[in-house]
């Protein structure tokens, strides 16, 4: 395995730099870096990268190959403006990083998954509404909420920390207060635990000090029990503005017996990020149907379109999860999708599902348990005539 690397990540300028560690080395490619990028610093948004050029006097330039990269080298993110999600599929084999801490981060050799925000293929697929790119933040950042609440709150700030005075909002900012932060909790789920409101009710306080609540030992219960009034009935207006996470669990869409509000919730359990996306822009149920049929004959032909194949896998993705949560069974699933059980496509589908690098991901955690699982077969009886062998 290649030595340890470490990288100066410039977000814009240098007022923002932040460390990245990969314990294997340096990627294979660029796309395989830029993932590592996106995973570890959860960057949603298309963008491109530039490295420090020492021919032409330390001047950032594009980077196109990572030969370029050395150790304690500098690159630098660009955000690209854009309304498209880029899509470019991988195949080589490289390494990934899992994200750890802001400071350091294991990767192993993996299957490389598709790289979203990277900007590096000609392939475009339009993003759906409600199509997310990472999981809940490791710390959750409190959005701008409206310019009336904003002023409010900066004067209410400024008040406590000269007085010590709080802030008793009104009814209409306090609304506005938890829309905002309803809109970005749905960015990352619509069905977030309990941990998770706890989470939000705190950055609040902690960013608007002037909100904290007297008489309650954390000084923010009042704001968590809020948000998760205000969350059911914003799934409620979602349902009925037809967004599938939410809809899936109405009434009329659970099985005969279970027509109660409470039974058999159909949400994200195991990671889920993109658990029920919407389908792409300008496409319908029909549509999507009609090149599920054209992404079947492409798997039957003998001379196999492969990058047509992750392109219409890509586009499906959305309404192949919607048949997945009405639970078919398994044969008639893979009659519908054959492509599905490929190898490198469940390595895909995974990264699409969770945005998570599952190869990279399995070794990573893997090696960081290595040392104990060989502790652990030291122990075995098997373990020790395993030693006499190899020492004989």
């Amino acid at each position: 395995m290649a030595g340890r690397v470490t990288f100066r990540v410039l977000f814009g300028g240098e007022d923002d730099a932040r460390k990245l560690a990969i314990e294997s080395g340096i990627p294979s490619t660029v796309e395989e870096f830029a993932l590592q990028i996106k995973t570890f610093f959860q960057v949603t948004e298309p963008f491109r990268l530039q490295y420090r050029d020492r021919e032409m006097d330390d001047q950032f330039m594009n980077l196109t190959s990572t030969s370029e990269l050395e150790d304690k080298a500098t690159v630098r993110v660009v955000y690209m403006p854009s309304e498209t999600t880029h899509f470019n599929p991988l195949t080589k084999d490289s390494s990934s990083t899992v994200p750890g801490t802001p400071s350091s981060v294991s990767s192993s050799s993996h299957q490389a998954n598709d790289s979203d925000s990277y900007i590096s293929s000609d392939t475009i697929i339009l993003s759906s509404p409600g199509t997310r790119s990472c999981s809940w933040p490791k710390v959750f950042v409190v959005p701008r909420f409206s310019y009336c609440a904003e002023m409010i709150l900066h004067s209410g700030n400024n008040e406590f920390n000269a007085h010590g005075t709080l802030l008793s909002p009104t009814p209409k900012t306090r609304s506005d207060i938890l829309e905002g932060l309803a809109e970005e909790i749905m960015k990352y789920t619509a069905y977030p635990k309990d941990e998770q409101l706890e989470e939000v009710a705190k950055a609040l306080i902690q960013s608007h000090p002037c909100l904290l609540e007297k008489g309650t030992r954390s000084g923010y219960c009042g704001w968590k029990h809020y948000l998760k009034i205000k969350m059911m009935n914003f799934r409620s207006k979602l349902s009925r503005a037809g967004h599938p996470e939410v809809a899936v669990n109405s009434l009329k869409n659970k099985r005969k017996g279970q027509e109660k509000p409470a039974a058999n919730i159909k949400k994200p359990r195991k990671a889920e990020v993109n658990f029920c996306p919407n389908i792409p822009r300008g496409e319908t149920k029909e549509s999507m149907e009609a090149e599920r049929v054209a992404l079947l004959t492409e798997v039957k032909k003998k001379k196999k379109d492969e990058a047509a194949i992750k392109k219409m896998m890509q586009h499906t993705f959305s309404i192949r999860r919607q048949e997945v949560l009405q639970e078919p069974a398994i044969p008639e699933f893979r009659n519908r999708w054959p492509a599905l059980f490929d190898v490198s496509e469940v390595n895909l589908e995974f990264m699409r599902l969770t945005t998570v690098p599952l190869t990279s991901k399995f070794l990573g955690e893997l090696d960081r348990q290595t040392d104990n699982l060989i502790k652990q077969m030291l122990l075995s009886n098997s373990g020790k005539k395993y030693v006499l062998l190899i020492s004989n």
